[in-house]
């Protein structure tokens, strides 16, 4: 028979034994599996398939297609089509072997309970052990749509599509059916109820290819008819800057795909909770919901969770049927660090992390970088069938998940490291400025709360704006000379002077009408000075909302590419470059100083080099109110206002050193957990199943490698100057072990755990 090795592509005799019912026992016994289930012609040795899984592992855009074809030119033979199907059919069957080993190994270890990896997945978040620490939050995650790993529908595909009806078990994923029962919780402000359920497939167009949805309601931060009135009017700057901010593939979805991307929770230390597929539409609200849903279902109370537009989907669930369970549950809702940057101020002290007690030094941006992995899968899962696209994704989150808890010790040190770091240096600087300013830690929280009050009293628009609007009317009257000397001197009445006349007057007496001004304004009057002083903030306030517009877009560009820590120099040179480029911003900017300077008093002028360093669209927000003296409030001052963040860092960083304390005691007793439960299942198993004990054994071995990298590091954290944990065992809440073939109580520990448990300390220290 032909067989493909990693190195060759050769012809092996195998002699057929005797209880092997199939050609493909005799071949799984000698190292191989055939590329068809009967009669077949090519097998591939199994080492091949594991080094592929590898490989792919670290590289997940090589796909299977360029797999074989390295394997032709490593083989010296021509590459065929139908060699990358052979391949990839013999890789299924070897994945499936893979899987009933581990559903094996799992029950012999008592861990075949479905929960068992959903509530074991992350240690650090999820291992909770007796006596611990109590927390604001149980466990911090995030949560967010990604639309690469998107599925083309089969429709699209040329050639006959193969019927594949495998399904996958994994304990992330929620299907549709779970999904759609949220379809139609969020309503219009008025009229019918405004369904997100996914569309239906448009019909082909003229050239065979399905045409785009142009409509953006299928885009959360997008769609605004799917909140309420009062929410509109509460977050509409954080959903516009998105709008603008958003690239135009989030805006359009197309027919073609099937499935349009995925929506998923992450905890904090990168492994994958929950995740859905996005059936044909963009980010509906439905999403989230039930991802929320789920959540409180299996992971329970306390949970902050983070979110790009949290500040209107905390609404949306208000409105939603989960309202008396999110409340009951203690949900808690975060805006992440980087997108907190495109939320306006007063969205950001109450959403943003800095401001989030109990949140610590995480910025909550995990989906961000666990996408910069995944989107690597997309070229190799586009085309797929549904199967192996599912199981693409899952292996790769399977990975993911070895992968970090491998580094899990690591993220705990750097964590460590720089939350004592921000203690000591920040500390100092604040220390300064206390004395300088002559304030304590209560002033900065006082400032806070009562920057809080003020931006949420503060309007865009003054409450006289009607006042205003009718002067505006009356000073075109006014101004333009549209008198009554002149109009009796008109020829026809129907002239175009007149007949705008007559309108504003007409709109002039209405206003009159309904606000009960009885005499005519005049320039003369206080009342006419008065709204010429509002008209004239107005003009401020609207060209700051312009150039802000204009900027929104260059600082994401900035933030991404770390500008705000640079050097004067190359900050400059990029500064000249975008005036260069940004004509629009620079007739913004001007528009924006010209109205400034006619405020009284003046307002500040803005400079190129003022707008490259802004640090985020809060710094806009200041600007905006000109009807009192903001300059005049303690927390507006900036050396208060860097002492301020200087307080909340540093609380923040002591908020951080007591999760990763808890952290720590939970890592170490799954380890020893881990330790006592393999050992057991060896041991119950040696004599009855050999086979199975021999792979357990060496799945023990993999396991004891990575476990002694995390207690050297965790032994390394240790070690810091500051360090307040300990490195002592806890004991799992609702742990049992087996004794005697019969499930005990953990308060009746063994003897012989007692042994396994030394051994691992004496593993720890050395």
């Amino acid at each position: 028979m032909l067989t493909s090795t990693f190195t060759a592509r050769s012809q092996q005799e195998f002699y057929h034994l005797a209880d092997a019912l199939t050609v493909n026992q005799t071949l799984l016994r000698n190292g191989y599996i055939g590329a068809t289930p009967e009669r077949p012609s090519l097998a591939f040795s199994i080492t091949l398939f594991e080094v592929f899984r590898q490989i792919h592992r670290v590289c997940p855009r090589l796909s299977i297609y360029g797999m074989t074809k390295a394997l032709a030119h490593i083989h010296g033979h021509a590459y065929k089509n139908h060699y990358a199907e052979q391949f990839s059919s013999g890789y299924d069957c070897y994945l499936e072997i893979l899987r009933n080993v581990e559903c094996r190994c799992q029950a012999a270890l008592k861990r075949d309970d479905p929960r068992w990896k959903q509530q074991n997945v992350c240690p650090p978040c999820l291992y909770r052990i007796e006596d611990e620490p109590t927390m604001k939050f149980s466990m911090l995650v995030s949560m967010d749509g990604n639309n690469s790993l998107k599925l083309v529908d089969s429709t699209f595909k040329a050639g006959t599509v193969r019927d594949d009806d495998r399904k996958l078990d994994s304990f992330r994923w929620i299907s549709a059916e779970d999904v759609d029962i949220f379809k139609d919780e969020v309503k219009r402000p008025h009229g019918p109820p405004f369904s997100t359920a996914s569309p239906p497939i448009p019909k082909p167009g003229i050239d065979g290819v399905s045409p785009s949805i142009e409509s953006d309601e299928d885009i959360a931060w997008l769609n605004t008819l799917e909140n309420g009135g009062d929410l509109k009017e509460k977050v509409n700057v954080c959903v516009e800057r998105w709008k603008s901010a958003g690239p135009e593939a989030r805006k359009k979805m197309f027919a073609l795909f099937a499935i349009a991307g995925i929506f998923v929770v992450i905890c904090r230390h990168g492994h994958v909770l929950l995740v859905c597929d996005m059936i044909r539409s963009g980010e509906l609200m439905k999403y989230p919901i039930a991802l929320t849903n789920a959540l409180l279902n299996r992971y329970g109370k306390d949970i902050g969770l983070g979110y790009d537009i949290m500040c209107a989907f905390m609404k949306t669930l208000d409105n939603s049927t989960l309202k008396g369970r999110v409340g009951e549950m203690n949900l808690q809702g975060i805006v992440p660090a980087f997108h907190g940057h495109a939320h306006n101020r007063l969205c950001q002290v109450h959403w943003h992390p800095l401001y989030k007690e109990g949140v610590g030094l995480e910025d909550l941006e995990v989906c961000e970088r666990t996408f910069h992995k995944s989107n690597e899968l997309a070229s190799g899962t586009r085309l797929a069938t549904p199967f192996h696209r599912m199981q693409e994704i899952e292996e790769h989150w399977n990975f993911i998940d070895i992968d970090k808890h491998a580094a899990s010790a690591n993220f705990i040190y750097q964590n460590y490291r720089q939350a004592l770091e921000k203690i000591q240096n920040d500390g100092e600087v604040l220390a300064s400025l206390s004395v300088r300013l002559n304030t304590t830690n209560a002033d900065y929280e006082h400032y806070l709360d009562e920057e809080r009050q003020y931006l949420k009293a503060l309007q865009v628009e003054p409450e006289n704006a009607a006042k205003l609007d009718f002067q505006m009317l009356d000073h075109n009257i006014i101004y333009n000379n549209y008198t009554a000397r002149k109009i009796r001197d008109v020829r026809t009445r129907y002239t175009t002077s007149f007949s705008r006349w007559e309108a504003c007057n007409t709109l002039v007496c209405e206003f009159e009408e309904a606000h009960g001004i009885e005499e005519r304004w005049t320039p003369t009057m206080q009342v006419y000075k008065d709204a010429q002083v509002l008209m004239t903030e107005r003009k401020y306030r609207r060209a700051l909302d312009e150039l802000e517009r204009l900027v929104v877009q260059r600082l994401f560009e900035m933030t991404k590419l770390g500008m705000n820590g640079i050097g004067y120099r190359l900050r400059d040179k990029i500064g000249r470059s975008l005036k260069t480029r940004s004509d629009a911003i620079a007739t913004a900017l001007n528009n924006y100083n010209e109205a400034a300077s006619l405020l009284s008093p003046p307002r500040p002028t803005l400079t190129w080099t003022s707008v490259v360093q802004a640090a985020n669209l809060a710094d806009f927000d200041l600007l905006r109110d000109s009807r009192t003296d903001i300059l005049s409030k303690p927390w507006a001052e900036g050396p208060r206002r860097e002492a301020m963040n200087l307080y909340f860092g540093i609380k923040r960083a002591h908020e951080e050193i007591g999760r990763l304390n808890v952290e720590i005691k939970r890592l170490l007793t799954f380890m020893l957990d881990d330790h006592v439960d393999f050992y057991h299942a060896v041991g119950e198993t040696v004599m009855t199943n050999p086979i199975l004990a021999a792979e357990i054994s060496s799945e023990y071995e993999r396991r004891s490698v990575i476990h002694t990298q995390i207690s050297l590091r965790l032994r390394k954290t240790s070690e810091l100057p500051g360090f307040s944990g300990s490195l002592d065992f806890g004991r799992r809440v609702g742990r049992q072990i087996l004794a005697d073939d019969e499930w005990v109580d953990d308060n009746e520990v063994l003897e012989e755990d007692l042994g396994l448990m030394e051994q691992f300390v004496d593993t720890l220290s050395s």
